[in-house]
């Protein structure tokens, strides 16, 4: 039962700590500039300028999951905080495929609508990942949305996104698109899971 849960926990920190990576990797693109090459974009630069945002990310994190220390040090392993090179392809699977593959990826209009179309997608998985985390730890439902609203504009304002609106943005795509798949009646989730995301949904709506 122990190490069930601990898989458990573990897949559930991954499925937010991975589309933070692209939140990451976005964020330094679009801080660089539209005119900065993918090879001339530092991680390590946009990582330690947005440090105290990205601690403080990580931190709400692990209260909405009630995630162990042990399951937080994931991020380590994943490395992608580190320096390390943006590819076209990264970028590209990023954004869901948005543009078609060729040696030409790289060229700057494709790179903004991968950048564009990335940022909405991964923001919506960390949104996603979140709630079910939360539902899955049994988190109170009110002071849980509060946190993932914190979490959700800071980290669309790491990838630019920082009109007041943002978060509200976030939500109604998630409503529209990953929601449906925990809710429609076809779905193979639990009703209690059913039941945990509704709360969550319904509790969002109402903050934004």
């Amino acid at each position: 039962m122990v190490n069930n849960t601990q898989v458990s926990e573990t897949s559930l920190a991954r499925e937010i700590f991975g589309p933070l990576g692209g939140i990451v990797e976005i964020g330094a693109i679009v801080d660089a500039g539209e005119n900065t090459a993918l090879a001339h974009v530092s991680v390590d630069e946009f990582t330690t300028r947005n440090h105290p945002e990205l601690s403080q990310i990580l931190r709400t994190v692990q209260t909405i999951g009630n995630f162990h220390s042990s399951t937080m040090a994931i991020v380590e392993e994943l490395g992608w905080h580190s320096d390390h090179e943006i590819t076209a392809p990264s970028l590209l699977l990023w954004s869901g495929g948005i543009e078609e593959y060729s040696s030409d990826l790289d060229n700057p209009q494709s790179v903004r609508r991968m950048v564009s179309a990335g940022a909405d997608l991964q923001l919506v998985h960390f949104t996603h990942a979140m709630v079910g985390a939360a539902v899955a730890a049994g988190q109170p439902v009110d002071a849980s949305s509060e946190l993932i609203v914190e979490a959700m504009r800071r980290a669309a304002g790491l990838v630019g996104a920082e009109n007041g609106g943002a978060a509200r943005e976030i939500y109604r795509m998630w409503r529209a698109s990953l929601l449906p798949q925990v809710l429609m009646p076809a779905s193979a989730s639990p009703n209690s899971v059913k039941t945990g995301y509704r709360s969550f949904a319904h509790a969002l709506e109402s903050m934004l």
